[in-house]
């Protein structure tokens, strides 16, 4: 990732050094050291502003690590990545029970197919139960969670209910 970013950020430079000529041109006049020097002045002054970008960027890149390995191991290391956080546990579930209790009742209403709003239901209820303490329940998580897309993906929800209207 790291030398596909710095293979795509050639045209960025090239543009960069482009657009500092063209400002070193408009304003070398401005500058009393540049504008002595005459038609040098303004590869000077771009020169100088390039050189200032590339230390800039140079510092981005390696002194504030830009594409760090830590980062990705930061994120695998999140215990909450795969398992209910607090906020899900205090908000979020909450929610989703009171949605899957008014699609229920909705469902019972005009006599529709409640199945997968039970399955839904019984997903998160498995879901709520995993806590971040243990490998084991992260593993359950995660395999919960495949089976779940697997048996009810996004659509083939969809294709059900474009088959009907026709």
């Amino acid at each position: 990732m790291k030398q596909q970013w710095r293979i795509i950020q050639v045209r960025g430079i090239w543009g960069l050094f482009y657009g500092v000529l063209l400002l070193a041109a408009a304003y070398y006049g401005y500058l009393p050291y540049v504008k002595d020097m005459g038609t040098l002045g303004p590869f000077i002054l771009a020169g100088i502003l390039l050189a200032s970008f590339a230390i800039l960027g140079y510092m981005y890149d390696r002194v504030f690590v830009m594409w760090a390995p830590s980062h990705e191991v930061t994120q695998e290391r999140n215990p909450y990545q795969y398992v209910a956080r607090p906020i899900d546990r205090i908000f979020w579930l909450p929610l989703y029970s009171v949605l899957l209790d008014a699609s229920d009742k909705l469902a019972n209403h005009f006599e529709l197919d409640g199945t997968i709003i039970e399955e839904t239901r019984q997903y998160y209820a498995s879901y709520e139960t995993l806590g971040s303490e243990r490998k084991e329940n992260i593993d359950k998580a995660i395999k919960l969670r495949t089976d779940f897309v697997r048996d009810h993906p996004f659509a083939g929800i969809i294709r059900k209910h474009e088959n009907k209207d026709e």
